[in-house]
């Protein structure tokens, strides 16, 4: 009986040590674990993975944060996300932060994406086959009179020393440019330059010509890390871990474009895993730049921000007060060790 009572007294601390330890470890890392939302731009789509392998390969749960992803109707809705405080990280366009002017005045740049604009005026060859500057002269474009890329286009078109007077806008709604392109209807279209691997499947008979906006002298920043001022006062740490997590997810992206294709369908299982590896390469044109070879994914340069704002505030009519550079970005929030690409 004694010797039955010493071993139910040695097996009762031991269960009782074991329980401390969980009860140590357990309530500390879900006092760590912080939800947050992240919008992005629009839909899901292929040129989304590096968020989703973030997700999937556990990079935001390592750094202690439950990362919702949510889709949006546009760059206006990702904004409005944010400013309204539906979600405390978007996936910030600051062209069109900038041109929302003082209704935009509560977002913060942490890290900037892409670092060239994804602007792509596509055409067909044969067809127009627009591949130079010079060909834009007597443009005919497919696009949307409400937009402000028309006018981003006539700039660079001034830029490149061709007159913007001579361009003609057809209002086509979005959804409705790569069929108009197809049945030959406009010479020319307005769409991401990621949109390319749609258009080539869209028209078999010729092959898709685009001209990117960032080979015609065109250095501004677009897609960005952006948090609201009032959540990034509050939680810079908690900042600093998401960006750190998610460029993570960049960089996993372009090291293994199959493997991140496959970690999105997990998510979105519509897509279409070869068309998400294609986008991925093209993401590579706007992303990857030789500052972000020497400075880390990310990386932002207030010098640069300023030509982004000015650029966008002298061609665009902003509404209300004009945003300047140093309202837009908030610094010190990149990881002390840059993520390479």
């Amino acid at each position: 009986m004694l010797q039955d009572r010493i071993l139910e007294i040695v097996i009762m601390k031991r269960l009782m040590a074991a329980a401390l330890a969980v009860a140590l470890l357990t309530p500390a890392a879900q006092a760590q674990e912080r939800d947050v939302k992240f919008v992005l731009d629009f839909i899901s789509l292929g040129r989304h993975a590096p968020w989703y392998v973030a997700l999937g390969k556990g990079y935001f749960k390592e750094e202690g944060l439950n990362v919702t992803i949510l889709p949006s109707k546009g760059t206006a809705d990702a904004i409005r996300n944010v400013v309204t405080g539906a979600a405390e990280f978007g996936f910030i366009d600051i062209p069109s932060l900038v041109a929302a002017g003082s209704a935009g005045s509560a977002i913060k740049i942490v890290a900037a994406n892409y670092q060239k604009p994804p602007y792509c005026i596509f055409s067909l060859n044969p067809g127009a086959n627009i591949d130079t500057a010079k060909k834009l002269t007597g443009l005919e474009l497919g696009s949307s009179s409400a937009s402000f890329l028309p006018r981003i286009w006539a700039a660079v078109m001034e830029m490149n020393g061709i007159d913007s007077k001579t361009m003609k806008v057809v209002n086509i709604d979005a959804p409705a440019r790569v069929p108009m392109l197809a049945a030959r209807k406009v010479p020319s279209i307005d769409l991401f330059i990621m949109s390319e691997p749609a258009i080539r499947r869209a028209v078999p008979d010729a092959k898709p010509v685009c001209l990117f906006a960032g080979d015609l002298g065109l250095e501004i920043y677009a897609n960005s890390i952006g948090v609201h001022e009032d959540f990034l006062k509050k939680n810079p740490d908690v900042v600093k871990k998401f960006v750190r997590a998610a460029l993570r997810g960049w960089k996993d992206t372009f090291a293994n474009p199959q493997e991140a294709a496959k970690i999105q369908l997990q998510y979105v299982k519509a897509l279409d895993p070869q068309i998400v590896v294609e986008e991925i390469d093209i993401l590579r044109r706007v992303a990857i730049t030789p500052e972000v070879e020497k400075n880390g994914l990310g990386s932002i340069t207030l010098e640069r921000m300023k030509t982004t704002v000015d650029f966008i505030n002298k061609n665009i009519d902003v509404p209300g007060e004009k945003l300047t550079a140093e309202q837009i970005y908030a610094p010190g929030y990149l990881p002390e060790k840059p993520i390479m690409p």
